[in-house]
C-alpha cells in the first residue's frame, strides 16, 4: 500500500465514529485498504471519461486528469 493511501486509511480509522461497544481502536487491514483505495481511484478516474462520453470534456484532458490522479496517489498505469 502506498504511503498516501496508508495515511488516508489511518485518518479514516482515527476519525470514524464507532458504536459505544466498539470504542477500542481497530487496526486497518492493509489488503482491504489497498483494494478500497483502488476502487475509489477507479471511480475518480471514470468521472472525466464519463464527461468525455457526454462531450463535456475532450479526450486529451480526460487522459491528463487520469494521469494526474494516478501520480497524486503514486499508482502506475
Amino acid at each position: 500500500m502506498n504511503e498516501r493511501i496508508k495515511e488516508l486509511a489511518d485518518q479514516a480509522f482515527d476519525t470514524a465514529e464507532y458504536p459505544e461497544d466498539q470504542r477500542y481502536r481497530i487496526e486497518p487491514n492493509p489488503a482491504f485498504c489497498k483494494k478500497f483505495a483502488e476502487l475509489i481511484m477507479k471511480e475518480c478516474i471514470s468521472v472525466p471519461y464519463a464527461m468525455w462520453d457526454q462531450a463535456e470534456l475532450n479526450a486529451d484532458v480526460a487522459v491528463k486528469i487520469e494521469h494526474r490522479i494516478r501520480e497524486h496517489f503514486g499508482v502506475e498505469s
